[in-house]
């Protein structure tokens, strides 16, 4: 039987949408003022960025841009970074997270730039429309062509390699990355899935979720927030076991053989990355979960700056240790791990992202 939650009272309904709208237009004048005032808008600039025809794309109001992030090993100039290049490279497509209320490709700079320089791969950024303005399944289809239109892109083809094609994404950027992979239009197109921190089940409640979490974790940061952007997400009478919503309940064949899973120790959406996991753990040939722990949803998008210069620090080490750990991998299923050790033979070595797994982690 289909799993539909009954509709929240008409007074609750009222204050998520309140909330939705506040959050969504609040985020769009802050990112509007630090490009404004140029203050750490990206904290690294894509290489540059494309524009889809609109007429490939479902809606006059879908993004259209595409922020394309070349490896060091490129030209950074827009004139010959389109050139033909002397072989083909890996393709990575990111999905940023938000609730899919909020945010940005900018936020996302970060781990753009690094996993291209990283890996030597192409990086492509991409952006979806919000609610509570749209809703699902308005953002699958939009990503669906936007993706379609991206992999037969005549001004790229020529740089990227069709067999070495992966898509990422932070939270709910996780949770479209791996509904997009399901799609028909990318079986084998899409080869390997990286979903950090996701949500993969809306089944359960966030009340339910947020019983999971050790008794001793600080308070999550989606407690408040998780309800409203169900909400928000979430037309209401929808089977919340659909795949397309849901991708826990993917069947195992639509799924890529590679995919590399991310979860927090204190966070609520853990729960969900471990039953992914325990599911198509078995039938996945090149499956990784790992927990991070003592950290929180989020941990690798640090806005505001803390407080506490260590624990500022503790979590940057963590975050790049992460991104070098996921690099490796991806290195692997590419094939590409010697030429890697031979680019870094000459290459001084990074002040961050050190790759020290301390007691910070737990993969399985």
């Amino acid at each position: 039987m289909p799993t539909v939650f009954p509709p929240p009272p008409v007074l609750t309904r009222l204050k998520y949408l309140l909330r939705l709208l506040w959050m969504n237009n609040f985020v769009k004048f802050y990112l509007f003022l630090r490009r404004l005032h140029r203050v750490g808008y990206y904290k690294d600039k894509p290489t540059l960025t494309l524009s889809v025809p609109q007429r490939l794309l479902p809606s006059y109001w879908s993004p259209s841009a595409l922020e394309i992030y070349l490896p060091k090993s490129y030209p950074s100039h827009t004139s010959s970074a389109t050139s033909q290049p002397t072989k083909r490279l890996p393709l990575l497509i990111d999905i940023h997270g938000g609730g899919w209320c909020v945010g940005h490709p900018v936020l996302d700079s970060q781990f753009n730039r690094y996993l291209s320089d990283a890996t030597n791969c192409i990086v492509v950024a991409l952006a979806y429309r919000k609610s509570p303005y749209v809703q699902w399944p308005t953002q699958v289809r939009e990503l669906t062509a936007l993706v379609t239109a991206l992999l037969q892109d005549d001004r790229i083809t020529h740089l990227y390699d069709p067999s070495r094609v992966a898509i990422a994404g932070f939270s709910a950027g996780g949770n479209l990355s791996t509904v997009l992979a399901i799609q028909p239009e990318f079986q084998h197109k899409i080869q390997t899935i990286v979903p950090i921190y996701p949500i993969m089940d809306f089944t359960q409640t966030t009340e339910a979720k947020l019983a999971t979490r050790p008794a001793h974790a600080p308070p999550d940061v989606l407690r408040h927030m998780g309800n409203w952007f169900s909400y928000g997400y979430i037309p209401l009478g929808t089977d919340r076991e659909d795949p397309n919503l849901s991708p826990l309940f993917a069947k195992p064949e639509s799924l890529p053989e590679n995919i590399y899973l991310v979860g927090c120790e204190y966070d609520m959406l853990n729960a969900d990355a471990i039953k992914f996991y325990d599911k198509f753990k078995d039938v996945k040939k090149n499956m990784v979960y790992e927990e991070i722990k003592t950290v929180k949803h989020g941990f690798t998008h640090q806005s505001i700056p803390r407080m506490d210069p260590k624990e500022n620090e503790r979590l940057d080490r963590i975050t790049f240790a992460l991104y070098d750990r996921i690099a490796v991998w991806l290195l692997k299923i590419w094939g590409e791990e010697k030429e890697l050790v031979e680019e870094q033979e000459d290459t001084p070595a990074k002040e961050t992202g050190d790759g020290e797994l301390g007691d910070d982690i737990v993969i399985v």
